[in-house]
């Protein structure tokens, strides 16, 4: 017999943060052990190596999340500055792997030579973990919700899977304030734009800076699969809309590597997204979109992922399929009242292994908590020719000192998806901070939250309602001995 992988973690990717099964059966009778090893694609040297004794069902069961964990991190660089200087797209950097599975049997301590019954075989199926986190009920975690499901239609262009469930794939975001295409209160739809799952809403400020990532490769399964260049975003489209709720600009990112993005040289080429090229990140605040500010007149704009449709008469001409494959993302320009407090924006490390981003706009405060350790120095030096003190001799000395710099924030008013966002802040490891003043201004830089408990709130049960967060730098400030 030869061993097979009943159960593996999910398609077209799983979180690493969570149970990842692997289920193996088939073991030969006499044979000892399952064999099961994990490879890094194209590193040829396994990162784990592990065995285990047949179950009762005469199967066994690991569970990889551990492994993988250790190989998956937040974004190495400061990607919530995204577009500020540089490119205004971004693709994986440490937040993603793809590896491979080899299974083997074990008798006697050792593995068959190559060649022989029972030795190491590698699965071809390559799978990808992101680090994100998934509940302990989600076995395996449903990725499609991310992944943008394409065809073909009679004339040849690219269109949205109607089978697709959703129609429209949805960004890697714990943001769940949606409205639908309907309720917009401009000219969306007249302007030949749809997005017909809804639109992700977002509240920011005029000097905010906000990110948001997605997943690329897509879904070109079924009967009619689309033209080739069809492989994952080809642009993004950013739609501006002014008070009267006319469309003042439209402008096209496309994205290629020159743009930071890729995996495309250039626009139409249809290349697949692999390895870091699965997603893609794109700065999307009013502070940090790729190459140009926003028009004085802009009171909201939408941020569109697009994927390739053939440049014909039928297709648009325009060689983008105007329906985005992912849900459009709007960003209303909130005013700022003259009496309002500096502005602290909070970026972290949402469920899904990328970044959110949230505003506080009322009161916050800084404060230094000093631990000193002291010791009592006499105020005389018994070493010099004769005993004298001056009035200025130090008694008790600093030795050394612990300095935190300690802030509380308080947000404004919110509604009850915006107080769910917060919720993933709440229970974030890794969480950054931007004041619009002073010493860290229009610095992201990283905290700890101390708030160590989180109440949910909401407008039918609080009415109006603010969340105040306590955060320390994530590191102490450096102090001189006494």
């Amino acid at each position: 017999m030869a061993i097979t992988i009943q159960q593996a973690p999910s398609s077209p990717f799983d979180m690493a943060y969570g149970a990842n099964p692997i289920t193996l059966t088939g073991i030969d009778t006499g044979a000892d052990k399952y064999a099961l090893r994990i490879y890094i694609l194209g590193n040829p040297n396994p990162i784990a190596d592990i065995r285990q004794s047949p179950n009762r069902q005469a199967r066994a069961i690991f569970d990889i999340q551990n492994i993988l964990q250790s190989y998956v991190s937040p974004t190495k660089n400061n990607i919530d500055a995204l577009g500020v200087t540089g490119n205004g797209l971004q693709i994986a950097n440490g937040e993603l792997i793809e590896y491979q599975i080899a299974t083997a049997e074990e008798t006697g301590g050792t593995i068959p030579e190559a060649g022989e019954p029972g030795t190491w075989v590698i699965s071809p199926t390559i799978y990808t973990t992101i680090a994100g986190a998934k509940s302990y009920w989600q076995v395996p975690f449903t990725a499609s919700k991310y992944q943008a499901a394409l065809q073909s239609n009679i004339n040849g262009c690219t269109i949205l899977n109607p089978s697709a469930k959703p129609l429209q794939a949805s960004a890697l975001s714990d943001n769940e304030w949606t409205i639908k295409d309907t309720e917009t209160g401009d000219d969306f739809l007249g302007d030949g734009w749809a997005s017909p799952t809804g639109i992700d809403v977002h509240n920011v400020y005029t000097d905010d800076q906000c990110t948001k990532s997605f997943f690329q490769p897509t879904n070109r399964g079924g009967a009619n699969p689309p033209v080739f260049n069809a492989q994952g975003i080809e642009a993004f489209i950013i739609a501006e809309y002014d008070a009267n709720g006319n469309m003042s600009s439209e402008r096209q990112i496309n994205n290629i590597i020159n743009n930071g993005g890729g995996p495309n040289n250039t626009p139409g080429q249809g290349l697949v997204s692999t390895g870091n090229f699965k997603t893609v990140t794109i700065g999307t605040g009013p502070a940090n979109l790729p190459g140009f500010d926003l028009n004085s007149s802009t009171t909201h704009y939408y941020v569109m992922p697009m994927v390739y449709s053939p440049v014909t008469s039928e297709c648009g001409g325009g060689g983008l399929l105007y329906t985005p494959a992912w849900k459009a993302q709007r960003y209303n320009l909130i005013q700022e009242p003259c009496n309002d407090y500096d502005h602290i924006q909070f970026a972290w490390l949402n469920s899904l292994g990328y970044r959110d981003q949230f505003t506080f706009t009322k009161k916050n405060e800084k404060k230094i908590n000093t631990e000193r350790n002291n010791f009592l120095k006499e105020v005389t030096d018994y070493n010099s020719s004769s005993y004298a003190v001056n009035k200025q001799s130090r008694g008790f000395t600093t030795y050394s000192q612990n300095i935190k710099e300690v802030w509380e924030a308080t947000s404004g008013y919110m509604n009850d998806k915006e107080a769910d966002l917060l919720e993933s802040m709440f229970k974030s490891p890794s969480v950054m901070v931007r004041h619009s003043t002073g010493e860290y201004a229009n610095q992201w830089i990283p905290i700890n939250l101390i708030s160590s408990s989180y109440t949910q709130k909401s407008y039918r049960k609080d009415r109006l309602f603010q969340y105040t967060v306590n955060y320390k730098l994530a590191s102490n400030i450096k102090s001189q001995r006494g």
